[in-house]
């Protein structure tokens, strides 16, 4: 098949989160499959990721971030009304514009507000919604493609795979790594919602076939779209792990690592804090590893308290996000995967990404917050680890790891093949394969 791949994000623009897009495009070009991306250059991007596909399959277009438009407009202000030449605003990076946009108080000006609520439709991504449809009218000239795949979030790219789709005349899939206007985490007003719900059901017109990664959602969407549906689930890459170079930074030490967001009260660590408060000397020969967008800033007041109360600064180290290349190696030298999960039934239809990665590296998993769910279940069902909001039972399971530290192994647990990227992506080239032939 000829599959154009539409992604608000590739490598090297895009957080950690662009692996499975990224993973995908290796695959399906592995498979003998001639493949296009089109992809924004977003230099607000980091570059945790490199592409594995060769850079001339890949077309990035420029990008337009609208939100900087007030920032651009403010600047221009005042440069025009300046009157001395030390006043002059010299071009400041994104991350000053968004500090000046705060203000001295740190929160979101009205004018900003106000301007991002009604040009953000779906997503502040619309601005690369022209460039995008340029660049694929100029690509269909030469080329054209069997189905054209895209991936959401950001849900600027289910109106460009339409958009598209339309132009050629071809067939398109979305993956839903997220839910949209489905998604029991929404926030949005009623009349906002009304507007999603609007434009999600415009752009899945004209689609031939939904993906998502729970099966959970898989029910949700079937419900709601009269749309075929197929489950991919993300997965982990053997290739990222096996004859990795380990890295143990504190081999002396029990090392429990988690990388991501934290969000108190939801992506909470607190309770592992207690289990380690009541493990007393104990505690001492334990290392927390946390790995987030900002570093030890992350950490809310009360979890900042509880480790200061019982002098756990040495055993929680906080460090901010690295390449992921880098994260492997530390994953791989690291005795304990943990995993943080709201205790609420919204979350019971969600599978963090990085519950695979921690799979591939055949380290224990300790899920630490809500008991049920997908994700739970798969750590419970395929022995993989301990799932608890217990600090009792947290703390001895820590202490039994403590035991056998010296000893302990990696899990050759053979549940682990069903969960390699290859074994889910197989499902989804079926499911587009089936849908060509149907076309």
């Amino acid at each position: 098949m000829k599959i154009l791949i539409v992604s608000g994000f590739f490598p090297p623009y895009a957080p950690v989160s662009g692996s499975r897009v990224n993973k995908l495009a290796r695959f399906l070009e592995i498979q003998g499959h001639d493949i296009r991306v089109l992809a924004p250059k977003r230099k607000d991007q980091g570059s945790s990721l490199t592409p594995e596909i060769s850079e001339d399959k890949i077309i990035f277009t420029e990008f337009t971030d609208i939100n900087a438009f007030p920032s651009y407009l403010k600047q221009s202000v005042k440069r025009l009304f300046s009157t001395k030449e030390s006043d002059n605003i010299s071009e400041s990076s994104p991350e000053a514009e968004k500090k000046e946009d705060a203000g001295e108080t740190g929160e979101e000006s009205n004018l900003s507000l106000y301007y991002r609520k009604l040009t953000n439709i779906p997503d502040r991504t619309i601005g690369w919604y022209p460039k995008a449809i340029g660049e694929g009218r100029k690509l269909f000239k030469s080329w054209s493609p069997d189905i054209i795949f895209t991936t959401v979030p950001p849900f600027t790219c289910l109106l460009v795979a339409s958009k598209l789709a339309r132009i050629n005349d071809v067939p398109w899939v979305a993956d839903y790594r997220d839910l949209w206007s489905d998604h029991g985490y929404y926030h949005g007003s009623g009349f906002k919602k009304k507007i999603d719900r609007f434009i999600e059901k415009r752009a899945l017109a004209n689609c031939n076939g939904l993906i998502t990664v729970t099966q959970s959602w898989v029910e949700t969407l079937k419900k709601s779209r009269n749309i075929p549906v197929q489950l991919a689930m993300n997965g982990f890459d053997p290739n990222d792990f096996d004859g990795i170079e380990k890295k143990e930074l504190y081999p002396d030490y029990l090392t429990i690592l988690y990388a991501g967001a934290l969000y108190e009260g939801k992506r909470d660590p607190q309770k592992l804090f207690e289990a380690l408060a009541k493990l007393g000397n104990d505690a001492k020969k334990i290392k927390v590893l946390l790995y987030t967008e900002f570093g030890a800033d992350e950490l809310s007041e009360s979890q900042k308290k509880i480790i200061k109360v019982n002098e756990l600064e040495e055993q929680v180290v906080c460090s901010k996000y690295i390449p992921q290349s880098e994260l492997h190696k530390i994953m791989a030298g690291t005795d304990i995967m943990m995993l943080l999960r709201w205790d609420d039934p919204r979350e019971n239809s969600v599978i963090a990404g990085k519950l695979f990665e921690y799979i591939g590296t055949g380290k224990p998993i300790l899920s630490v917050g809500g008991t049920e769910g997908e994700a739970a279940d798969i750590i419970r069902d395929n022995n993989f680890g301990l799932v608890s909001n217990d600090v009792d039972e947290i703390a001895e399971y820590l202490k039994t790891q403590l035991q056998n530290k010296k000893t302990s192994k990696a899990n050759n647990n053979p549940n682990k093949k069903k969960f390699e990227r290859s074994t889910q992506f197989e499902k989804l080239e079926k499911f587009m394969q089936d849908i060509v032939e149907r076309t």
